[in-house]
């Protein structure tokens, strides 16, 4: 009987332990979001990149969901590939909230007919760029693009 007693307790401190350390933080499912939507337009995946727009994503700029939509849409048919490197992924949750700020450098490089054309950032300069996220349906969404150097900033 005791043996068992010590069993259950090991079980009962053990499984909710491993569930905890296996699964995975909100800070880490943003970054693989953040990396997934650079790679999704690497392949020119219209469809894998929407998926992590949330419908009411709306931004300074004046784009909505289907603005934004159809802006990549006419992007990926006027280039032949994209190349996309991004650095110094940062991720800031606030989990009262339910809300969190992704802030990366980024370059993204369209390629057309062989010839490289920068779509945002230089050969030297990388753009900031944060997205805002917000937690719908039990997953983090995209729900506002900023770009702070195109107003003077560098985070």
């Amino acid at each position: 009987m005791r043996r068992r007693t010590v069993i259950i307790l090991i079980l009962l401190v053990s499984v909710p332990l491993a569930v905890y350390l296996l699964t995975p933080s909100d800070a880490k499912r943003i970054r693989k979001l953040v990396r997934q939507g650079g790679d999704a337009v690497a392949r020119k995946d219209l469809q894998a990149v929407m998926a992590l727009v949330s419908y009411n994503y709306r931004d300074r700029y004046g784009f909505s969901y289907l603005y934004l939509k159809e802006s990549l849409k006419r992007l990926f048919e006027n280039y032949d590939s994209f190349e996309i490197d991004l650095k110094r992924l940062r991720v800031d949750v606030d989990s009262e909230a339910g809300t969190a700020e992704a802030k990366f450098l980024l370059k993204a490089v369209g390629i057309r007919d062989g010839d490289r054309e920068y779509i945002l950032g230089t050969e030297e300069v990388y753009e900031s760029v944060f997205l805002t996220l917000k937690k719908e349906r039990m997953k983090w969404m995209v729900v506002e693009t900023y770009l702070p150097t195109r107003e003077g900033l560098i985070f």
